[in-house]
């Protein structure tokens, strides 16, 4: 009767095991090496989440605005889409840009609008700064408003008033009412 231990069945399950644990081995590596799969729900009024967004506006090829975001939350019932930690930049080769800043704020495509709010920044150069609470862009008329109160900062001078219109376009401000200034150092 003949043994089925010989050196070639020997040296094929010595192979075998090895591969075995070779391949045990780097199928536990490669799981390691994974981040695991974590899913955060979203909301029940949420259709659709997103994390940093970048949305730009352009015409005939131009950039006319770039909006960035942490996050966006999209809602198909009334189709407004609601972003944290807003960056917004408006383009304007000759006078530079603005940069609009804020916590929270909403894109709604069916009006053309942005609105934003809570620690509203808007600078334009040469080093301009616009604080408030509340804005509105309005992309029929590139204009920035508010009805709320806004502190104007240029170099030596400072101004408060009520309400404020701003054409994007061409820079003009008009603050609307109780405007008050100060002229000396900030």
């Amino acid at each position: 009767m003949k043994s089925w231990l010989t050196i070639r069945n020997l040296l094929t399950l010595v192979l075998v095991l090895v591969a075995g644990i070779m391949s045990v081995m780097a199928l536990r590596s490669t799981r390691d090496w994974e981040p695991g799969a974590t899913f955060e729900p979203i909301p029940e009024n949420v259709d659709l989440a997103l994390k940093n967004i970048k949305y730009t506006k352009t015409l005939d090829g131009k950039p006319l605005w770039t909006l960035e975001a942490d996050s966006a939350d999209h809602s198909m019932d009334d189709g407004i889409t609601r972003i944290k930690n807003v960056h917004m930049v408006f383009f304007d080769p000759q006078m530079g840009e603005i940069v609009l800043t804020a916590e929270q704020g909403e894109l709604i495509p069916a009006s053309q609008t942005v609105t934003v709010r809570s620690n509203v920044k808007v600078v334009s150069s040469p080093g301009s700064v616009m604080q408030t609470e509340f804005l509105e862009y309005q992309e029929a008329d590139y204009s920035l408003h508010t009805d709320r109160e806004v502190r104007l900062h240029f170099d030596h001078f400072e101004v408060v008033g009520k309400g404020m219109r701003l054409n994007v376009e061409n820079r003009k401000l008009v603050l609307l009412s109780n405007v008050q200034a100060l002229l000396g150092k900030r």
